[in-house]
């Protein structure tokens, strides 16, 4: 497993290493280079191996080789399929670790739902409004929002129920990913900058990494 996490290390800071040094084909190469040894990794390192991490990596992985070419709309769209989908497994991942998936009930903590939930919706809205899609966008990055906040919503209750390193990582990794793809989606109707660049892979790098190891170690 470290070999994997090691080769995933390299493969991430070169990436961002070509993305600071403008290098297109090469940053082009090396992130599609990223996921495929963090999924190795937790398939090695796994003792009780949840399958559905490992589609929501995939998806992952698929929509990171389509919003390579972000320029053309159908990319665009595409990748936007992929990447919900990888939020809907982790959503169904959080709700398998929550216990709800199997036989007996699950566990909900109904006080931080109750204050998550408002917050949520408050943060959704200025979001929204910060993004600022075209109408023809809306209704998908509205969508697209609604699952990533659930995301978030469900790695919270995780992180209530594993108060240790494993659901620390969980949750982190969860507002790492929602902080990525509000930058990704904020310069998909600007022109993206540097700095944008750099912050959404490395947010997103570390969310996926965090989300992974946090499960592996529940």
């Amino acid at each position: 497993m470290r070999i994997f996490l090691l080769i995933f290390a390299a493969v991430s800071i070169t990436h961002i290493i070509f993305i600071i040094l403008k290098k297109e084909n090469p940053r082009r190469l090396s992130k599609i280079l990223i996921i495929p040894p963090l999924l190795a990794a937790y398939i090695a390192g796994a003792e009780n191996l949840l399958f559905f991490p490992i589609f929501a990596l995939i998806f992952g992985w698929i929509g990171d080789a389509l919003l390579i070419r972000i320029d053309k709309k159908i990319c665009f769209i595409l990748g936007l399929v992929s990447f919900l989908l990888g939020h809907l497994f982790y959503i169904i991942t959080f709700i398998e670790c929550l216990g709800f998936l199997g036989f007996g009930g699950g566990s909900l903590n109904i006080g931080a739902l109750g204050v998550s939930v408002p917050l949520a919706i408050i943060f959704g809205i200025f979001s929204f409004r910060f993004i600022k899609p075209t109408r023809e966008m809306a209704k998908p990055v509205i969508i697209y929002m609604i699952f990533l906040e659930t995301v978030v919503l469900l790695g919270l209750q995780v992180f209530i129920f594993n108060i240790n390193i494993a659901g620390t990582l969980v949750f982190i990794g969860c507002l790492l990913f929602l902080t990525s793809d509000m930058i990704l989606s904020y310069y998909t109707f600007r022109k993206l900058k540097p700095l944008g660049a750099v912050l959404i892979m490395v947010f997103y790098i570390m969310a996926q990494a965090g989300i992974i190891m946090g499960i592996k170690l529940l």
